[in-house]
């Protein structure tokens, strides 16, 4: 069974990097208030802890707001939790840093979604040299559910399954197949099918 789906769509990514901005702009005029009484450095503060990933249970990551020349600036941080105590140094590092909450966010996102997908695709990446036939519609169908392509568009499906193809019979590297995957459920939200209705009143004069 695949592991939960951890990509956030652009929109919903989008929505809760104007909380983050928020939470940033109260902590950079607080800043400004305590700068103006003493020299002291300011601290960063953690805005956002972001969900564990189910692939790398031992890395914990954090969106985190700091100062830079005057400057409000957004960290992603990453810090080890699976070593014991006496080993662990509990200093984070940092993955990411940008002015925009969102593309720190997006790239906390998709480290995870990464991690997600090259985990569970990692049996199927060498079948092409083991099987006659490794892109059976079994195996298609197994990759398939594991992108969750139900959630795309129809024509994003296509391109999908096209690609999965490529990538059970080894013509796709799966770093690139991982990546176009991300984006197109990133971008999904944008690509929605739209029925719509018409109705038609019609008026005859002086016939039946």
């Amino acid at each position: 069974m695949p592991t939960p789906k951890t990509m956030k769509t652009n929109q919903e990514i989008q929505v809760e990097a104007r909380q983050v901005l928020a939470l940033g702009r109260q902590y950079q005029d607080e800043q400004r208030i305590v700068s103006a009484s003493t020299h002291a450095a300011a601290e960063p503060r953690v805005l956002v802890n972001l969900p564990a990933s189910f692939a790398a249970p031992g890395h914990a990551r954090h969106v985190e707001a700091t100062i830079a020349g005057g400057a409000l600036i957004f960290r992603l941080m990453e810090r080890e939790t699976d070593r014991p105590d006496a080993e662990r140094d509990d200093e984070a590092s940092v993955v990411a840093s940008s002015a925009s909450a969102y593309d720190v966010l997006r790239t906390g996102y998709e480290l995870a979604e990464e991690e997600r997908l090259a985990a569970a695709l990692e049996r199927y990446a060498e079948r092409s040299e083991d099987r006659t036939d490794p892109a059976d519609g079994e195996t298609v169908a197994e990759v398939e559910a594991i992108l969750e392509t139900n959630l795309l568009p129809h024509a994003d499906r296509l391109r999908t399954k096209m690609e999965v193809v490529d990538f059970l019979e080894g013509r796709l590297e799966p770093s690139v197949f991982i990546a176009r995957a991300i984006e197109r459920q990133c971008s999904r939200e944008g690509c929605r099918e739209h029925l719509a209705e018409r109705h038609e009143v019609k008026l005859t004069i002086g016939g039946p």
